[in-house]
């Protein structure tokens, strides 16, 4: 395919397939130097004719003294260009209807300014609104709250007096990521966070909770769309000394599973229904954004329980607690790069109970038993007792003995009590008071059932003074702004498949979607190559994102298999060129 001559951008304008479009107005960045928009002969540009409109409903509100959330409503024109957001000089660029503005002062006015622009760089006015971020800030929620809250914005973030953590081992699964600050961030597949301060019910609050849970968080970030879910559970003992937290839910449980796009309440056996009217309800909303938080509560109440986000109730379950004191936990599955602000816990005061989880893993066969490995002797310095948790299938039903060293003791099934089973889990325990009469214990179960343990660990009941390491928190730098990979699709006019007839018209569409991303890095074009030859070069004068498309005459194109790789050029070339390719094929007449 031969290249035409280059058609060189004047004032600004340029004519595409008869319609004359302004590629960008005074708003818009300068163009990018030294790229030219380009067509080949048989490539033809099918503009978007339609201009972006200022977006409505811009709304400021804040979830602390030094930040302001935006919300807005995208309005009709805007495609998949996406928006620029302005503040105090700075200039940020996104796909989603809503962006955090953090690190601010807390007593200056910040006026925003929110554009839409469209996928060749057109900005449309802006939406304006100011705000002073205290004045903004509203702390009664904290009402009734049990002092202190926990504030993830540090190396003590996790203290093993206030939390344990189940990580599998993964001794790169958490962070310290920017956001107002330092906030603690998830990086692994799987990992569960147990609180060691008690939810215990308290006098109702005026809004009828006798306890409630609070927590900040931007996630659960999507990593695989239906997957990815982040939990929060109230656990009535024992069931806080579980292992990583999963189906089926232990009886007695209050579990809200929050997914990306909506919440539901999954309450296992042994939580009874109140004589409420009300069917269990269930709530959607907007997936969150990365790096804007919102503000998850779950709220016990003499006949219910129920969520909510940012004050809005999303789901509810008529049912009336069997408990009056649990352990709340947060499970986090495929939510990486989730983000955690604040936790707190309301109803009556309750003091840390420091407990640490040691993993300890699957068992290995030694001596006619299931050896679960040494405990290091400085792990229970200062521990009044320690429980050894394991997940255990059985050939047969037999006795289970735990052992401690030269110390055993009979093995306790969690409820329900189901026995042993050759395919089913059963979850046993056992306890043994400290400190050990044996240096390094080594931990066994013993059975005459032909015993296999799949998972294990210790929950070592730690004295007010015991010093346990700390979870290791490393510190990553502030994301790099998003460049979108292109989602290319190639279609004939008058087939379906990737096999084409020779001859016609081939439509390519490139979109360029980055649901990830915080920012956006602004893109200063497209390129387009067939069979290695470059036949589309296009600005897009520092847009957001877009959807692009390109009708392609086959008439001089042969037969057999064309490979079309489409790049995505950033305006600063620190972030890198995203590329796509796709293949078809002309069949012979």
């Amino acid at each position: 395919m031969e290249r035409s001559k280059l058609i060189a951008l004047v004032g600004g304008l340029v004519l595409l397939g008869g319609a004359v479009v302004l590629l960008r107005n005074e708003s818009a960045p300068p163009a990018p130097n030294a790229f030219e928009r380009f067509l080949a002969d048989g490539v033809e540009y099918v503009p978007d004719t339609q201009r972006p409109t200022r977006p409505s409903d811009l709304t400021l509100t804040a979830l602390d003294r030094t930040s302001l959330r935006a919300n807005w409503t995208a309005t009709e024109g805007l495609g998949y260009g996406g928006f620029e957001v302005r503040w105090n000089g700075n200039t940020r660029l996104v796909q989603g209807t809503e962006t955090e503005l953090t690190d601010l002062d807390a007593n200056a006015d910040v006026l925003v300014e929110v554009r839409a622009l469209d996928g060749l760089g057109n900005r449309s006015e802006p939406a304006t609104a100011s705000a002073v971020p205290r004045l903004a800030y509203d702390d009664t929620w904290m009402d009734g709250l049990v002092v202190p809250t926990d504030v993830f914005d540090g190396p003590e973030a996790l203290n093993p007096r206030r939390w344990r953590v189940l990580d599998g081992g993964d001794t790169d699964c958490l962070g310290l990521r920017p956001l107002n600050g330092k906030r603690l961030e998830i990086s692994c597949d799987r990992v569960d966070l147990q609180s060691n301060v008690p939810l215990r019910f308290g006098m109702p609050h005026p809004d009828g909770a006798i306890g409630r849970v609070v927590l900040a968080t931007d996630g659960p970030a999507t990593v695989r769309p239906g997957e990815s879910e982040l939990v929060i559970a109230l656990l009535p003992e024992p069931f806080d000394d579980l292992g990583h937290l999963a189906e089926p839910f232990p009886p007695g449980a209050v579990v809200l599973r929050i997914s990306p796009f909506g919440a539901r309440f999954d309450l296992p056996g042994g939580v009874p229904s109140a004589d409420n009217p009300l069917p269990p309800g269930s709530g959607t909303f907007p997936p969150p954004t990365p790096g804007v938080r919102h503000r998850w509560e779950l709220r016990v109440l003499p006949d219910a329980v129920a969520a909510f986000r940012d004050g809005v109730e999303v789901a509810r379950a008529p049912v009336v607690v069997p408990w009056t004191e649990a352990w709340p936990r947060l499970a986090f599955r495929l939510a990486q790069h989730t983000r955690l602000d604040m936790f707190g816990i309301g109803g009556a005061p309750g003091s840390p109970v420091p407990a640490s989880v040691v993993p300890l893993g699957p068992g290995v066969r030694e001596d006619g038993a299931a050896s679960l490995g040494n405990v290091p002797s400085p792990r229970l310095d200062g521990a009044s007792s320690v429980r050894v948790v394991a997940s255990v299938v059985a050939e047969r039903a037999a006795p289970i003995t735990v052992e401690l060293g030269t110390r055993s003791a009979p093995a306790v099934f969690m409820p329900p009590d189901r026995g042993l089973h050759p395919t089913r889990a059963s979850v046993v325990y056992a306890d043994f008071p400290l400190p050990s009469p044996d240096p390094n214990p080594k931990v066994r179960l013993r059975s005459d059932g032909n015993l296999t343990v799949y998972a294990s660990h210790l929950v070592v009941a730690d004295g007010q003074d015991a010093r346990r390491p700390l979870p290791r928190l490393t510190d990553r730098a502030r994301p790099d702004p998003g460049v979108p990979a292109p989602a290319v699709s190639v279609l004939h006019e008058s087939a379906g498949g990737v096999t084409f007839p020779r001859g016609g018209k081939v439509r390519v569409t490139v979109e360029l979607p980055d649901p990830r991303a915080h920012e956006i890095a602004p893109i200063k074009g497209l390129e387009v190559d067939l069979d290695g030859e470059k036949v589309v070069t296009l600005p897009t004068n520092g847009s957001a994102g877009g959807r692009h498309e390109f009708l392609v005459d086959l008439t001089d194109v042969s037969t057999g298999r064309h490979d079309l790789v489409v790049r995505v050029l950033p305006v600063d070339q620190r972030w890198g060129t995203r590329s796509q390719e796709q293949t078809f094929e002309i069949r012979p007449l």
